[in-house]
Formats: C-alpha cells, sequence, structure tokens
C-alpha cells in the first residue's frame, strides 16, 4: 500500500473511534440528568434542615457615661493665721500636724503694757461708779446739782468703754483657734517680732474634703446636686473614695467652654489634705436601648443588621450602633425586650431560614443591666 493509502485508512480510524466516544457519552446524559432530578426530588420531599444556632434574649441597658476629670481638693474650713497687732512672740501653744479645738490658745504675744492699760482702766470705772453713787445719795439733799449728777454718769459710761477698749487690746495679744481643725507647721518662734501680715500657721478641717473640677458644658443638664461620684488621688494608688456633688456653677465658661463643679468627700480618718491632687469620676445617666452580645450585630451592604428568631425561622433586624461597652452593643432599631436573637452561627442564615436555636444565658424577661464607658472632660 502506498503512503497515501496508510494515511487514509489512519484518519478513518481516527474519526471511527472519536464518533464512539461521541455516542457513548451522549447515551450517558439522560442517566445523568436522571440522578440530578432524583435528588432534587428527594430535596423537595425532605426540605431544607434546620440549621442549628446559638441565640440570646435582648435585654434592656441604661446608657452610662462616666465624665471623668481632674480636681484639687481643698479643707472644707481653711485660714492663714495672722496676728491682729504688733509685738513679740511670747509662747508658741502647738506643734505642727496637732488637731486643735476652737478657742484654744495657739499663741501668746508680750503683754504687759496692756495688761496694765487693763488695770488702769478697771480702776477708773469703780472710781467713776463710787462718785455716782455719792452725787446720787446727795442729789435728794440739793448738795449737788442735776447737771453734776449727769456729768458723774457719763464720765461712767467712759471709764467703762476704755476698759472695754482695754480689754480687746489685751486679748489680741492671745492668738486662738478659730474652728476645730488640723494645724500647720509654726512659722513664728518665740521672741520673734510679727506685725498683721506676719504669718503664724495654717488651719485646715479635713473632716470632708472639697474638690472642684471641670465639666463639659454638653453635660451641664445632666450633672446634679447631691449626685453621686467617686474619687482616687495619685497619693493613695488604688484606693477610692465616695462623695457627692455639692455645688455646681451657675455660667459657662466662654473659653474653656465647661462649668465648674464642686464635690464633698467624706474623710473621717484624715487622710485626704487640701492641695491634693484627684481624678474625679461622676456616672451620668441617660436613655435605656435594647442590648445585645457584640458578635451578633453583622455589617453589610445595606448596614448594620442582626438576625432574630421568630417561629423558629429568622429575620434580618436592621439596627443603629449607639455604644460598645463590655461586650455588648447597644442599639437602635425595632427590637424588643426578650427578642431571640442569634450570636453564634450567623453568617450561614438566610432570611426565612429555619434554625434551630440553643439559648444561652438570661431570660426572655431580659433582666436590666448597667454598664458605663468613659469620657473626658
Amino acid at each position: 500500500m502506498s503512503r497515501t493509502g496508510r494515511l487514509a485508512v489512519f484518519l478513518l480510524i481516527i474519526a471511527a473511534v472519536g464518533g464512539g466516544w461521541f455516542a457513548y457519552d451522549k447515551g450517558m446524559l439522560p442517566f445523568v440528568a436522571s440522578k440530578s432530578q432524583i435528588e432534587g426530588d428527594a430535596a423537595k420531599r425532605t426540605g431544607n434542615p434546620a440549621l442549628p444556632v446559638i441565640a440570646e434574649y435582648a435585654s434592656i441597658m441604661e446608657e452610662k457615661t462616666v465624665v471623668e476629670a481632674v480636681g484639687t481638693g481643698r479643707s472644707t474650713l481653711g485660714v492663714s493665721i495672722y496676728p491682729a497687732v504688733s509685738g513679740e512672740v511670747s509662747d508658741v501653744l502647738f506643734h505642727a500636724g496637732e488637731k486643735v479645738s476652737r478657742g484654744q490658745v495657739l499663741l501668746i504675744l508680750d503683754s504687759d503694757r496692756e495688761r496694765l492699760a487693763r488695770d488702769l482702766a478697771s480702776v477708773q470705772v469703780k472710781d467713776a461708779k463710787q462718785l455716782l453713787d455719792r452725787y446720787e445719795q446727795a442729789r435728794p439733799l440739793g448738795a449737788v446739782s442735776a447737771s453734776e449728777v449727769d456729768a458723774a454718769r457719763t464720765a461712767l459710761a467712759e471709764a467703762r468703754i476704755r476698759l472695754d477698749q482695754a480689754e480687746v487690746d489685751l486679748a489680741d495679744r492671745t492668738i486662738l483657734a478659730p474652728f476645730n481643725g488640723t494645724v500647720g507647721i509654726p512659722q513664728v518662734e518665740p521672741g520673734d517680732r510679727v506685725d498683721s501680715s506676719s504669718l503664724i500657721a495654717t488651719l485646715d478641717n479635713v473632716e470632708s474634703v472639697l474638690v472642684d473640677f471641670e465639666v463639659p458644658e454638653t453635660r451641664f443638664e445632666n450633672v446634679k446636686i447631691g449626685q453621686s461620684l467617686r474619687v482616687e488621688t495619685w497619693s493613695l494608688p488604688g484606693e477610692w473614695f465616695e462623695g457627692t456633688v455639692d455645688s455646681i456653677a451657675s455660667r459657662i465658661d466662654a473659653e474653656s467652654r465647661t462649668f465648674k463643679v464642686r464635690a464633698r468627700i467624706p474623710n473621717p480618718t484624715g487622710r485626704l489634705l487640701s492641695g491634693m491632687s484627684f481624678a474625679v469620676y461622676v456616672d451620668i445617666e441617660g436613655k435605656t436601648y435594647p442590648s445585645v452580645p457584640e458578635i451578633s450585630v453583622l455589617w453589610g451592604d445595606g448596614g448594620t443588621y442582626i438576625w432574630r428568631i421568630k417561629d423558629d425561622k429568622v429575620e434580618r433586624v436592621p439596627v443603629r450602633v449607639v455604644k460598645r461597652t463590655q461586650g455588648r452593643i447597644l442599639l437602635e432599631g425595632p427590637i424588643a425586650k426578650g427578642d431571640l436573637i442569634v450570636v453564634e452561627g450567623v453568617l450561614r442564615l438566610r432570611p426565612g431560614r429555619d434554625v434551630a436555636a440553643t439559648i444561652r444565658g438570661g431570660d426572655e424577661t431580659g433582666v436590666a443591666q448597667r454598664n458605663g464607658t468613659g469620657e473626658g472632660s
């Protein structure tokens, strides 16, 4: 056979093999289609199985913001003590840090001249009174005139005024504690010359400590007198002290856009001191919102949403995130207390899909909870 003949036979063989395979494959198509149809019919008879999910009941949570500020403490009563008059210090009768009572003697100035002046004024009062007594006894007898009696009365009144002035001058030589408190370091010693500008010591009553701080003007309506708060000081790390709002400024500072607040912190142990710096935390109560676990909230093309279970089927509910706080999210949307929300298994869900929910924690009453986040001033 020639070369051309062999090539023709080879091509015929290839064509025959290809045609046979095509016929075989085409014969299989009815079988394949029948299998798919059978599987589809079976799916229609059985339906989609319920997807297992984990769900929780939505609760109601009160939005609570914590306003944080830094303030400076001062004593409820605090004064710097100065003498009213000039003189030499005779005696210092207190020690630094000593607790003193109102009226307790703290310091004495030399008082010899004032004591003599007081004694002299006392004698003058005695003489003036004796003279007036004699005149009043002699007046009915006509021995003295009415004008002489009047002059004696005036002299007695003047003598008594001089005695009162002498006693005031003598009292000014003794410096007393104006109220109960803790006295500071003495600034003078016996023998020092002092005048009305000489500081003797400081005196503070720290049974309560007042802490002044500033709050943003946006919170003016939220802070009320008597509202509870808590403070901590860097001087006593790790310790918290409870207090209340004592007073609120009547105006907003135009430059800082804040208003001043004064807190009162009970200090029965006296550990808090005037001048300490404090971190202040004020709880600001807000509106109530539905609350769900953070993992239940999803984001998609249409915005934020969650899956809610109703009649064993899921529905997609659009929501708006108000706040995240301690693993939960406060929401705005058509969510009610006690709604059953999917928290795990959310990625496989489609609207209307049957689910088999395992309920985790809480109950359908949606017990209210409270949590807070920080807000700086």
